[in-house]
Parts: structure tokens; sequence; C-alpha cells
């Protein structure tokens, strides 16, 4: 079992769980991080799985992104689920990565995730042991990015992790775990939560409920996101819309979800869009768009609009 597992680490370090390793290997080979113990997952038949239960569908953190945008259920009941993991990454590494992986990857940025030789030209950022931002110099803490596109999907519909800290099973809202992991993921030399995601579950939506997900980036699928969204509507429930990759952790649009529950126009529902991003987006210099043209971003929301009636 997992636990029994996780307990074979020394006591002085804190073991890193690994399910397909796409994200972690990179920045092993880079020495962007050092991880010492790891606990590979793979085979642990404990963490699959994709079902409905008792109200509740529920998907191991085991599974791959290429199952869970090809899984019936999902595509039938979670469609923006399926959609964001058939828009992470290549083929190759959705064959292999899990969601699990995918929910707890490092934050990312320009000027961390290089080589170590490259980054010894630079003074020690947060993320390194040291007291500065590089991207925000007067910010008090790390401004690097957090870019999955699963979490924003699993956000709209309000999901809940289940994980295993201290030994003690656990179970909470998506986003606060995001936001636990981000702020950690901080911190020197991108500290991770000493935490086992063992599965992620979602009410089963009511009858008439219709949700998508939409992604630009450079390159469709290969790249991260620039941004993204996710929208819930129809049913029983309030709209609910969620954008990321413009934060440490996907940001709720409240105001803008309130429009789509009325007769608002598309201009009206962007010029809404682009003022709450501007409140709560915090861009950063990433590698093929500076921040002030990703903010022209949040004004061209055709992809929300587009969102829209897709659904």
């Amino acid at each position: 079992m997992p636990v029994k597992i996780a307990a074979q680490a020394p006591q002085t370090q804190r073991p890193t769980y690994v399910g397909g390793g796409t994200d972690l290997m990179p920045l092993l080979k880079n020495h962007v991080r050092d991880d010492e113990e790891l606990v590979f997952l793979d085979g642990v038949e404990e963490l699959n799985g994709i079902w409905e239960e008792a109200g509740w569908i529920t998907i191991g953190a085991g599974e791959r992104l290429y199952d869970i945008a090809n899984a019936p259920l999902l595509r039938e009941k979670l469609p923006a689920v399926a959609q964001a993991a058939g828009a992470t990454a290549s083929p190759q590494i959705r064959n292999i990565a899990t969601i699990g992986g995918n929910i707890m990857q490092d934050r990312r940025c320009i000027y961390f995730n290089q080589s170590r030789y490259w980054r010894k030209g630079l003074p020690l950022c947060f993320k390194t042991g040291g007291a500065v931002c590089h991207q925000i110099p007067n910010s008090p803490v790390c401004r690097a990015i957090y870019y999955s596109d699963v979490a924003t999907a699993l956000a709209v519909y309000e999901a809940q992790a289940e994980y295993i800290e201290a030994g003690v099973k656990k179970r909470g809202p998506i986003l606060e775990l995001v936001k636990r992991h981000s702020q950690a993921n901080g911190l020197a030399c991108g500290e991770h939560l000493p935490i086992l995601v063992t599965s992620f579950r979602v009410p089963a939506p009511a009858a008439g409920e219709r949700s998508g997900f939409y992604k630009y980036a450079m390159r469709a699928t290969i790249d991260f996101p620039l941004i993204n969204f996710a929208l819930r509507c129809g049913g029983d429930r309030e709209a609910k819309l969620v954008a990321g990759a413009v934060a440490p952790w996907p940001v709720e649009l409240p105001e803008t979800a309130k429009l789509l529950n009325g007769p608002a126009t598309d201009d009206e529902i962007a010029a809404a869009c682009a003022a709450e991003l501007q409140r709560l987006a915090m861009p950063i210099k990433e590698a093929c768009i500076p921040p002030t043209l990703k903010r022209s971003l949040y004004q061209y929301v055709s992809c929300l609009l587009h969102l829209r009636r897709e659904v």
C-alpha cells in the first residue's frame, strides 16, 4: 500500500512521489530539483480507476491523461476534465503522465527552469534559497506561474482531492490543495508538500448541466497554456468560470460568471472578463510572451466566448 511504501523513506527527508515522471525528470536532469528520495507509484492499483458511485465521480490519481481524455464516463458527464487532459502536452506525454502528477506539478519561471550553470549568473531567488523574485523584484514571494490545464477543469466542478498526509487520510477542495502546494513550491529549491494524492472526487452533474474547456497556447497542446478557461453552466447550479496559467494557482471569475447566466452580449462578457482578470491575474515574463502582451489576451477573450457558444 502507498503508506507502507512511503514509510521506508528516511525520517530526515521528504519523499517525492513519482507517477509518470514526465514533469519531474527534466527538472532532475537540469538540477532544477535534486530530490534524493523518490517513491515510484507505477503499478499501485489503489491509485487507478474511474468510476461513479453514490453521486460522486472518482478519478484515481494514477490514471494517465490519455485514459482520462478518452474515458466515456468523463466525456459524457465531465467533458471539461476530458478536454483538459486531451489538451495537455503531446500524445507521448499523455500516455505516461498521471493526473496526480499534473496537479502537483512545479510552478515555472524562465529564471528558474534553467540549468544550474545558467542560474549561476543570477542571485538566488526564492525557489533557490534566496530572497528575491527576478520576475517582480519588489515582490515578497515567488511569482512563478502554475500551468496545469486539468486543475482548471477540476476547479470548475468544485472537485475534492483525497490525499494522505502524515499517515492520515484527508479530503479538501482541489483549489485549496493547489494553493498549499504552490505556496510551498515557491520556497527554497521548489519545496513540495509531503503528501500522497490518491484520488479526485467530483459531484456528479445534474441533468442539463453543461461544461467545457478551452486552452490558448502558441503551439496548441505541445506548449504550456498562455491562458485557459473552464466553464460550467446550466442545470440547477449557478454558472462557474475558472481561468488558469495567469497566477500561481487557478483563479475563479465570479463576476463574469454572473453575466453568463443572463442576456449579456459577447462584448459585455469580454469586458467583464478582462476587468476581472486584470485584478486577479499576476502575469510574469514567459518564454514566448512578455507580461504586457499577455495582459492583452485578457481583452481578447474569444476563447471564452467560443466556449460559451460550444457549451
